[in-house]
Protein backbone atom coordinates (compact mmCIF):
# COMPACT_ATOMS: atom_id res chain seq x y z
CA UNK A 1 0.00 0.00 0.00
CA UNK A 2 1.24 3.46 -0.80
CA UNK A 3 1.24 6.38 1.60
CA UNK A 4 -1.89 7.70 -0.10
CA UNK A 5 -3.63 4.33 0.25
CA UNK A 6 -2.87 4.50 3.97
CA UNK A 7 -4.50 7.96 3.95
CA UNK A 8 -1.13 9.35 4.98
CA UNK A 9 -1.13 12.49 2.87
CA UNK A 10 1.15 15.42 3.63
CA UNK A 11 -1.78 17.27 5.20
CA UNK A 12 -2.53 14.34 7.52
CA UNK A 13 1.17 13.93 8.35
CA UNK A 14 1.30 17.61 9.30
CA UNK A 15 -1.77 17.29 11.53
CA UNK A 16 -0.27 14.22 13.22
CA UNK A 17 3.02 16.05 13.82
CA UNK A 18 1.28 19.18 15.14
CA UNK A 19 -1.18 17.32 17.40
CA UNK A 20 0.74 14.38 18.84
CA UNK A 21 -1.13 14.45 22.17
CA UNK A 22 -4.47 14.35 20.37
CA UNK A 23 -3.29 11.36 18.33
CA UNK A 24 -2.19 9.57 21.52
CA UNK A 25 -5.58 10.30 23.06
CA UNK A 26 -7.38 8.87 20.02
CA UNK A 27 -5.17 5.77 20.10
CA UNK A 28 -6.09 5.31 23.75
CA UNK A 29 -9.77 5.79 23.00
CA UNK A 30 -9.63 3.14 20.25
CA UNK A 31 -7.76 0.72 22.50
CA UNK A 32 -10.35 1.18 25.26
CA UNK A 33 -13.34 1.12 22.90
CA UNK A 34 -14.45 4.52 24.20
CA UNK A 35 -14.24 6.95 21.31
CA UNK A 36 -16.42 9.69 19.89
CA UNK A 37 -18.94 8.98 17.14
CA UNK A 38 -16.79 10.04 14.17
CA UNK A 39 -13.70 8.10 15.28
CA UNK A 40 -15.96 5.14 16.09
CA UNK A 41 -17.41 5.33 12.57
CA UNK A 42 -13.97 5.54 10.94
CA UNK A 43 -12.75 2.47 12.83
CA UNK A 44 -15.80 0.22 12.82
CA UNK A 45 -16.79 0.93 9.21
CA UNK A 46 -13.64 -1.00 8.24
CA UNK A 47 -15.42 -4.24 9.19
CA UNK A 48 -17.48 -3.89 6.02
CA UNK A 49 -14.32 -4.06 3.88
CA UNK A 50 -12.58 -7.41 4.53
CA UNK A 51 -9.72 -7.04 2.04
CA UNK A 52 -8.74 -3.62 3.31
CA UNK A 53 -9.05 -4.77 6.93
CA UNK A 54 -6.90 -7.83 6.29
CA UNK A 55 -4.17 -5.73 4.70
CA UNK A 56 -4.26 -3.23 7.56
CA UNK A 57 -4.19 -6.00 10.15
CA UNK A 58 -1.26 -7.69 8.39
CA UNK A 59 0.64 -4.43 8.66
CA UNK A 60 -0.61 -3.82 12.23
CA UNK A 61 -1.89 -0.47 10.97
CA UNK A 62 -5.67 -0.53 11.58
CA UNK A 63 -5.66 2.00 14.47
CA UNK A 64 -3.35 4.37 12.57
CA UNK A 65 -5.46 4.06 9.43
CA UNK A 66 -8.65 4.80 11.38
CA UNK A 67 -7.02 7.86 12.92
CA UNK A 68 -5.90 9.05 9.48
CA UNK A 69 -9.46 8.46 8.26
CA UNK A 70 -10.79 10.43 11.24
CA UNK A 71 -8.62 13.41 10.31
CA UNK A 72 -9.75 13.14 6.68
CA UNK A 73 -13.38 12.76 7.80
CA UNK A 74 -13.14 16.02 9.76
CA UNK A 75 -11.71 17.79 6.71
CA UNK A 76 -14.50 16.41 4.54
CA UNK A 77 -17.12 17.58 7.03
CA UNK A 78 -15.52 21.01 7.05
CA UNK A 79 -15.69 21.19 3.27
CA UNK A 80 -19.37 20.23 3.26
CA UNK A 81 -20.09 22.80 5.96
CA UNK A 82 -18.30 25.46 3.90
CA UNK A 83 -20.50 24.45 0.96
CA UNK A 84 -23.52 25.37 3.09
CA UNK A 85 -24.71 21.99 4.36
CA UNK A 86 -25.97 21.77 7.94
CA UNK A 87 -24.01 19.75 10.53
CA UNK A 88 -25.87 16.44 10.36
CA UNK A 89 -25.98 16.47 6.56
CA UNK A 90 -22.30 17.42 6.33
CA UNK A 91 -21.49 14.45 8.58
CA UNK A 92 -23.56 12.08 6.43
CA UNK A 93 -21.88 13.30 3.26
CA UNK A 94 -18.47 12.87 4.89
CA UNK A 95 -19.48 9.35 5.96
CA UNK A 96 -20.51 8.51 2.40
CA UNK A 97 -17.28 9.87 0.94
CA UNK A 98 -15.17 7.95 3.43
CA UNK A 99 -17.05 4.72 2.66
CA UNK A 100 -16.35 5.28 -1.04
CA UNK A 101 -12.64 5.64 -0.25
CA UNK A 102 -12.71 2.47 1.86
CA UNK A 103 -14.52 0.65 -0.95
CA UNK A 104 -11.97 1.71 -3.55
CA UNK A 105 -9.11 0.58 -1.32
CA UNK A 106 -10.90 -2.69 -0.53
CA UNK A 107 -11.08 -3.52 -4.23
CA UNK A 108 -7.33 -3.21 -4.73
CA UNK A 109 -5.48 -6.47 -5.15
CA UNK A 110 -4.06 -7.60 -1.80
CA UNK A 111 -0.29 -7.79 -1.42
CA UNK A 112 1.79 -10.08 0.75
CA UNK A 113 2.72 -9.07 4.29
CA UNK A 114 6.34 -8.38 3.32
CA UNK A 115 5.25 -6.01 0.54
CA UNK A 116 2.91 -4.15 2.89
CA UNK A 117 5.56 -3.79 5.56
CA UNK A 118 8.08 -2.49 2.99
CA UNK A 119 5.74 0.37 2.09
CA UNK A 120 5.46 1.38 5.74
CA UNK A 121 9.21 1.81 6.21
Amino acid sequence: MTQEELLLTSEIQKFRADHQETIKDWEQQLANGKCGPDLHFCYFALKTFPNLTARLDAAEYRFDFAINAHILHAKLQGQFLEDGHVGALAREYANDELLKIYGALDEKRPMGRAAILRTLQ
